[in-house]
């Protein structure tokens, strides 16, 4: 049995994407500018995004990663990290937005009634009708 191509396979997904010991994923972007810009232009969209922009978008995002990364959960970022990663062209955008979006999903803020424990919540009084 030759077992060639899985380690190709192995290796190429490895080479896309790696983690480094809890620190931010690192993996290149290029590909997905690429396919993004070719994208753009041939919908002749009024506001498109080149690859040096999206380049430029993408490193951004790989340093507000760096800056902020220790106050995610690891089950946040391990859910971002694969979200962006499954479909094949990993972005730092979009691991970006997906933490800033779904951080706090699973700890919902308190609801109005209970955020004030200090002042009960008084129901108001109904509106007396004029005679």
């Amino acid at each position: 049995m030759n077992i060639t191509l899985p380690i190709i396979l192995v290796t190429a997904v490895a080479g896309s994407v790696l983690t480094v010991a809890d620190g931010p994923p690192k993996f290149n972007p290029a590909p997905g500018c690429k396919a993004a810009a070719a994208i753009n232009q041939t919908m002749d969209l009024a506001v498109s995004q080149d690859f040096k922009s999206c380049m430029a978008d993408e490193d951004s995002a790989k340093t507000q990663l760096a800056e902020s990364w220790a106050k995610y959960s690891k089950t946040d970022k391990a859910r971002c990290v694969g979200q962006t990663t499954d479909g094949g062209m990993p972005s730092y955008v979009e691991v970006l937005e997906c933490l800033l979006v779904t951080v706090g999903v699973d700890n919902p803020v308190p609801a109005l009634e209970t955020a004030n424990p200090s002042k009960p919540a008084t129901p108001s009084k109904p509106a007396t009708p004029k005679r």
